[in-house]
């Protein structure tokens, strides 16, 4: 509903801003306005809503929060659900530092998603007689991949902390990926399909815009690629944001806090 909105209002306003601009700017650069221009106005604003529309349905249904935005902020990475892993805990008060490995599963209804050992008790990062220092999770092919902390040199004991006061994350061992150690139900990794598709969509936000001013409303190609840039310019800085934004939908399951846990 709020995308179809979304459209409709962008189309009618593009509509009527580039059918005033166009008489105004067409009568001042050239002999006359293209004819038929309230007809011109209405495809061109139809062209631009629909790419601008379809690339905020892109983006804010993508599975990680602006996978797909502007050349200026987007996050190009893919995710994947976890339902299983072992959690490798440390105890830092028995003298031999002792660890073991403790295997978790997913509950299938539990929202937020939530993982629990073979007696049921619930996964937990860390207690007063434990940390957990590593995740193993089961990658497919009897192949496993290990997600370790990031502990402080000065302390094996302790989580690092982060200086952006983010969630604490838990990176493979030689790979790229991540998960979120005190919700670990989803494993992230960059993608370079994601960047493909992100500067495609930017770029293709620019054609729209140079198509509509130069084969709908008729503009010379130097007058259309320089109102093009102007425009696209605009539109990645102050319009989609925007969009992102109002047509993000609900999150179905609450936000994890960002407070940094740090064992003691």
């Amino acid at each position: 509903m709020v995308l179809t909105l979304t459209f409709v209002l962008l189309a009618s306003a593009f509509a009527l801003a580039l059918w005033g601009t166009s008489l105004f700017f067409q009568s001042y650069w050239y002999s006359e306005p293209a004819g038929k221009m309230p007809i011109r106005a209405l495809v061109a604003g139809l062209l631009v809503g629909g790419v601008l529309t379809l690339w905020a349905l892109v983006n804010t249904r993508a599975e990680s929060a602006n996978k797909y935005g502007t050349v200026f902020d987007f996050n190009p990475v893919g995710a994947k659900e976890v339902t299983a892993f072992d959690a490798v805990r440390r105890y830092p008060r028995k003298t031999d530092g002792a660890e073991e490995t403790v295997p978790f599963k997913r509950l299938a209804a539990s929202k937020p998603p939530e993982f629990v050992d073979a007696s049921g008790k619930k996964y937990a990062l860390y207690t007063t007689d434990f940390l957990t220092v590593a995740l193993i999770l089961d990658d497919g092919d009897g192949r496993t991949a290990r997600f370790d902390a990031t502990l402080d040199p000065k302390s094996a004991n302790t989580y690092a902390r982060l200086g952006d006061g983010g969630n604490h994350q838990f990176n493979e061992r030689g790979g790229s990926r991540h998960l979120d150690a005190a919700y670990p139900y989803t494993v992230y990794a960059p993608s370079r399909g994601a960047t493909i598709t992100t500067l495609a969509l930017n770029g293709l936000m620019f054609v729209a815009w140079f198509v509509a001013f130069w084969v709908v409303l008729q503009y010379g190609s130097g007058h259309a690629l320089g109102l093009a840039l102007v425009c696209g310019a605009i539109t990645l800085v102050v319009l989609m944001p925007l969009l992102f934004k109002l047509n993000t939908p609900k999150p179905a399951t609450p936000a994890p806090p960002v407070a940094v846990a740090v064992a003691r």
